[in-house]
């Protein structure tokens, strides 16, 4: 299927492959060290694993697309990369609010806190809707190639509405207002959300698997797409309110460290009879004896 315009879907989602890879790797390292008994950062561990699973998902997808370099495949490939740009981006955005949770709970400036909370939150998010609606793209440029029609990719009309109001509700999560009535919601939020990602991964892995056995012209129809789109939205934003939920919390302030055993330091009398005294104890000097330290 002729279609000048497109880039090499093959190509483009073997560089992804290797990309999610590394990621993966970098997840699991993080993981591997939290787990660590000197470590107690609370809830990032369930964050990290949701990212790894839904990387090493990412990483198969992507594999399937790059393995599909047929010319007549095409259609079949595109309808891949709109599966596997959501595993990548609900694995991006796991990582991140892992990333945040380690940050806020080691101790790190506020500024850089909040920072990467708002990119946990928001932007990413954002940018998961924006390239997936671009990836639409594709599915409407082969489906008109299909048709006779010039095979020029032209943006799904429902998705810059879909990723401008994805965006806003995100950003409003934020404000305090909104974060007064997410508070209550903290603790099943920090939980369900990384559930989420696993079960949506999965879900979408195994959709990629199916679509591997269907006819290598399969698309998408003009509805699927709208209903996709539509779909990756409302998960995408729902993750990213959950994690904002998640974010209203402080972290718990470590126990106290229980006191050690007092130092005792000996002190001898001049007259060489020993006698031991607390560190913290200063010699009498009324007792009509002189101490020396030994």
């Amino acid at each position: 299927m002729a279609c000048p315009f497109l880039f090499d879907l093959a190509v483009t989602a073997e560089n992804y492959g290797q990309m999610t890879g590394v990621l993966a790797g970098f997840a699991f390292t993080a993981l591997v060290l939290l787990l660590a008994p000197t470590k107690t950062v609370e809830r990032a561990p369930l964050a990290l694993i949701g990212s790894f699973i839904a990387l090493v998902l990412a990483t198969l997808t992507y594999s399937l697309i790059a393995g599909d370099t047929a010319e007549l495949a095409r259609p079949r490939a595109a309808t891949l990369e709109l599966v596997g740009g959501l595993i990548f981006g609900l694995a991006v955005i796991s990582l991140l609010q892992g990333l945040h949770l380690v940050m806020r709970g080691s101790g790190v400036d506020a500024s850089t806190v909040r920072v990467t909370r708002f990119n946990a939150v928001v932007v990413f998010p954002g940018l998961v809707v924006f390239f997936i609606v671009q990836a639409g793209a594709d599915t409407v440029a082969l489906r008109a190639a299909a048709a006779g029609r010039p095979c020029i990719p032209e943006v799904p009309g429902i998705g810059v509405g879909l990723t401008v109001l994805s965006v806003a509700i995100l950003s409003l999560s934020l404000l305090r207002p909104a974060q007064r009535m997410l508070a209550r919601h903290a603790s099943p939020a920090a939980s369900a959300a990384p559930i989420l990602v696993i079960v949506a991964s999965v879900a979408g892995a195994a959709a990629a698997g199916e679509f591997c056995t269907h006819a290598p012209d399969f698309l998408m129809s003009p509805r699927a797409l709208d209903l996709y789109l539509v779909g990756v939205t409302v998960l995408v934003t729902t993750v990213g309110l959950m994690f904002s939920a998640a974010g209203t919390t402080s972290p718990k302030p470590s126990p106290p460290q229980p006191a050690g055993p007092r130092r005792i330091v000996p002190y001898t009398f001049a007259h060489e009879v020993t006698q031991e005294f607390p560190l913290n104890t200063v010699p009498r000097q009324d007792w009509g004896v002189r101490f020396r330290r030994v």
